[in-house]
């Protein structure tokens, strides 16, 4: 520990650098996810980062949990590395009660549990906009804790370059990606993205004299291609497809029984759409389709062995914004969300599917001093019924060296077709709801940025599994997220630091810490850029929490990163997670991967 910490107390002082996510009162930006429609990070009353390409790029992220995790208030647990299940607590919420975004559509994958984001590949990602708090009343169920929306490149407009990597790395790690933007013409430009990586892995679940000598892997195979086209000055239309297929092992012995399994993932999303700009009036419509099929099988056996296990999720999406702008500080927005969604257990030929739609209003206003937001939306499921959620909230500029935002909204989790439909199932489980209140404090002083958010979300008939019966079933009683969440952003000449600390009560309704949540998380992250080498540096603290299997240490970890541009084309980067070889576990008995190597090139055309 003494190592660790002075390793804390100098980074600092040796590691030239940047913060990698801006929060929202570090600088001006503007977003599309907080109140879906754009609008300066200024004029939002709820906490927001964004993170570029740029930003990933120059920490040589692997996978989005590696972005992830130096998110504030972001807690990412993952049983083993990478291609492993991986799933993330913000603000103590369950993992299924952040609301997953893909181009601002629901991800499919929520209609059987929380987002696996070991799955979806990160060269896609052109842009990930994280808003923490209830946004229930502008995008329905799930988001409790918070959203998350992954742009891609699909719809981009500015990406002018053709870009090839090239790496490898620890594990017998290997990568290969293309990404390329081009006009066609005068009106239109093209986007493709393809990408391939893979790695040998090791021993997630290591269980002595069973399956001593195995290796769990990941390989996964993607590509995206994406078209828009300016019809006229007023006029935009888009369409795209992304696919990609993973597979990946992992154990499931059982006693002395030895059973390495694999699973493997085929997804595949189309979607089109237009957008309509004239004068203060704007509107946007968007088809959305997507299907997933994933195998459960034995190694040895393959995924057309009469054991393995097949099921399909089916989503189609339709959507329809408007924005009209009143006036230079006023904007009233609205629209209408259609869902349907199913699920195929392709071994037993059930299927399962309902459909959801729903209305949403918006006012969002920002004067001189004066800013704030409210919404509602109603949600009619054909399973659960109606659900009315609203959110309101105000903020204050006394001047730029102090700033003070409040907010309460509502939200609800609906009961997802696995918790319903499977063997595990309850057709009687109702909705989640909470009520949340935050409150943040922030400014600049002596130049430098900070901000205190306070929160405290409460959530009514929460859905849990009872181990004895082997169903879902809705817990009586009242769940507590409490906390508080400080960062700070300064620079010390060419050097950049942003350092967060979380601090929460996650409680059951009997007081208890919740399973896999710590009271206290720490973060400091920091980038520079020199004439031709870009240096990053990150370190996150997660505190000790209950598991099932017990109580799990705490752990630091370090990784470093650097760009070095050779030519105004050609780059190389390297990349070291946990950089002091720190033993430690997210998930009871799945011990994390050790200091990992990787180095890759990269050439722009």
């Amino acid at each position: 520990m003494k190592k660790t910490l002075l390793a804390v107390a100098l980074a600092p002082l040796c590691l030239p650098s940047q913060v990698f996510a801006a929060d929202e009162s570090s600088n001006d930006v503007m977003v599309v996810t907080a109140n879906r429609i754009k609008q300066s990070t200024e004029s939002v009353t709820a906490q927001v980062e964004v993170i570029t390409r740029q930003d990933i790029d120059r920490i040589q992220a692997k996978s989005l949990t590696d972005v992830f995790r130096r998110l504030t208030g972001v807690q990412v647990t993952q049983n083993g590395g990478r291609g492993q299940n991986a799933s993330l607590f913000v603000r103590g919420a369950n993992s299924d009660q952040v609301l997953v975004l893909i181009d601002g559509v629901r991800f499919a994958r929520a209609a059987k549990g929380a987002v696996d984001f070991s799955q979806v590949p990160i060269t896609f990602v052109d842009r990930i906009e994280y808003v923490r708090g209830a946004r229930a009343s502008v995008y329905g169920s799930e988001a409790i804790g918070g959203v998350i929306n992954i742009i891609t490149l699909a719809n981009s407009t500015t990406n002018d370059t053709t870009k090839v990597t090239a790496g490898l790395g620890s594990l017998d790690y290997k990568e290969l990606s293309l990404s390329s933007g081009l006009n066609v013409g005068d009106n239109g430009h093209l986007n493709i993205s393809l990408g391939y990586d893979a790695d040998d892995g090791y021993n997630v679940h290591p269980i002595a004299g069973v399956n001593d000598g195995d290796r769990h892997g990941f390989e996964s195979r993607n590509g995206l291609v994406g078209y828009v086209h300016n019809f006229s000055d007023a006029w935009k239309g888009f369409a795209n497809l992304r696919l990609f297929n993973n597979i990946s092992q992992y154990d499931g012995s059982f006693g002395t029984s030895h059973d390495q399994k694999e699973a493997e993932v085929d997804n595949i999303a189309l979607a089109s759409g237009g957008e309509y700009t004239s004068g203060k009036l704007s509107s946007q419509f968007q088809v959305n389709w997507q299907n997933q099929e994933d195998w459960n099988y034995s190694k040895s056996s393959g995924k057309n062995s009469p054991f393995a296990s097949n099921d399909e999720l089916e989503q189609l999406n339709l959507q329809w914004n408007a924005q009209y702008q009143l006036n230079q500080q006023v904007t009233l927005a609205g629209g209408l969300d259609w869902r349907d969604e199913s699920y195929l257990v392709k071994t037993s030929n059930d299927k399962y599917d309902r459909d959801n739609i729903a209305y949403y209003g918006l006012l969002a206003a920002d004067f001189e001093h004066l800013f704030g937001d409210l919404s509602i939306r109603l949600d009619d499921n054909e399973q659960f019924g109606s659900e009315t959620t609203y959110n309101a909230g105000a903020g204050y500029r006394f001047s730029e060296l102090l700033v003070v935002k409040a907010s309460y909204g509502t939200s609800f989790k609906a009961p997802n077709l696995y918790q319903l439909y499977s063997i595990y199932g309850n057709q009687n489980l109702s909705a989640e709801t909470a009520d949340s209140l935050e409150l943040t404090v922030s400014g600049i002083l002596a130049d430098v940025r900070w901000s205190v958010t306070g929160y405290d979300t409460r959530v009514d008939d929460l859905i849990d599994y009872n181990f004895s019966t082997s169903k879902y079933y809705n817990v009586s009683g009242e769940s507590k997220l409490k906390g508080i969440e400080v960062v700070t952003e300064f620079e010390t000449d060419f050097i950049s630091h942003q350092l967060s600390a979380d601090f929460k009560d996650p409680e059951d309704k009997d007081g208890e810490q919740l399973t896999r949540r710590a009271k206290e998380m720490f973060k400091y992250n920091a980038t520079a850029t020199f004439d031709l080498v870009d240096v990053s540096f990150g370190y996150q603290y997660v505190g000790e929490r209950p598991d099932f299997s017990g109580e799990l240490d705490a752990y630091s970890l370090f990784d470093v990163a650097a760009n070095y541009y050779v030519t105004e084309r050609l780059t190389l980067n390297a990349r070291i997670d946990n950089l002091f070889d720190e033993e430690y576990e997210t998930a009871g008995d799945y011990p994390a991967p050790e200091r990992a190597y990787y180095l890759s090139t990269t050439y722009e055309f």
